[in-house]
């Protein structure tokens, strides 16, 4: 028969317990000083953290700006870019969402080690072809495979991107992109096992009335080298303080005082045909077209910033500025 506690004994567990003598048995059992626990997923391993994640869409927003500005004057019509979601994900997962057939582009992302995959949507693609063959950016009506020359087409239109994503990318790291290949089929496109994590970016592109979708995959083993420069880079991306801002604008106010800039004071100008200039002798005369009674103008790296009256400070010629000339 179990024991039972008397009203004393159960008031001295209840005062023991609120005084922290007395602990639990998992408590008690726990050591003091043992390591830290964190939860694991075997599916999904390596996730990107949330700082990282920030880093990343910061220099794909970069990119996604970099294309809005290439892109318009080569197929002579507004494009807009738009980064919709970064996404982790299985590598499986992603080659299982893309649509047969598309535009797959393999890129070797040189100096990190591996491959990345930029997909370009039929809806995205065909309209650019069109336009650069001369159309008025059509989309088809029923997909189909590239061919040869649509093929050259769309590795000229991905090296553009690439060197956009340089430039995006150039003060983090300096890379040496280039296309492997192009594809058309996802399930012949393997750069890694399909169990690795990848990270997935996707864009929305407006090329003129028509709207495509462009997807860059770039799997997580190629970015961990770099991976922590992206958060760093974001941690210590913020806004300066009221005090900052105004002392690093006293430095960059003292260093641009001491720039040396020309200064030239045009006293006249005249127009002459080249045969009158040809046959131009010492001593000639030109007369040029000012009014001695108008002032003259002062022009700063070039540019008209004063009206001045010309003179004499002993022995050297001068002007005297008498006004500034307004934008």
């Amino acid at each position: 028969m179990a024991d039972i506690l008397s009203q004393e004994e159960v008031d001295l567990l209840l005062a023991a317990v609120a005084d922290g003598e007395l602990g639990s048995e998992h408590e008690s059992a726990k050591p003091a000083d043992g390591p830290r626990l964190a939860s694991y997923d075997f599916r999904r391993p390596e996730r990107v953290s949330k700082e990282q994640l920030k880093g990343l869409q910061s220099l794909f927003e970069a990119f996604s700006r970099e294309v809005s500005i290439v892109l318009p004057p080569f197929l002579r019509t507004v494009v807009r870019v738009d980064l919709i979601a970064i996404d982790q994900l299985t590598y499986d997962e992603f080659i299982l969402s893309v649509a047969r057939p598309t535009a797959l582009a393999i890129i070797n992302m040189a100096p990190l080690d591996g491959n990345a995959v930029v997909e370009l949507s039929p809806s995205m693609i065909f309209p650019i072809v069109d336009r650069v063959l001369g159309g008025k950016g059509a989309a088809i009506s029923e997909l189909r495979e590239l061919t040869e020359i649509e093929t050259r087409i769309v590795t000229r239109i991905t090296m553009m991107m690439l060197d956009c994503l340089r430039r995006s990318w150039d003060q983090l790291i300096e890379f040496r992109l280039s296309i492997n290949n192009i594809e058309s089929d996802p399930l012949i496109v393997q750069i890694v096992a399909g169990s690795e994590m990848v990270v997935l970016i996707g864009y929305e592109v407006h090329i003129g009335n028509i709207v495509g979708s462009m997807n860059m995959c770039i799997p997580l083993v190629t970015l961990t080298p770099i991976v922590n420069q992206i958060s760093q880079q974001t941690r210590y991306t913020r806004r300066l303080s009221e005090r900052e801002a105004a002392t690093i604008r006293e430095v960059l106010e003292h260093s641009i005082s001491k720039a040396m800039v020309p200064v030239d004071a045009i006293l006249g100008q005249t127009t002459l045909p080249l045969h009158e200039v040809a046959q131009l002798q010492v001593g000639d005369i030109i007369q040029l077209g000012t009014s001695p009674n108008r002032p003259i103008t002062v022009e700063v790296a070039n540019i008209p910033r004063f009206y001045a009256q010309p003179g004499r400070q002993g022995e050297n010629s001068a002007v005297q500025l008498t006004s500034i000339i307004r934008d």
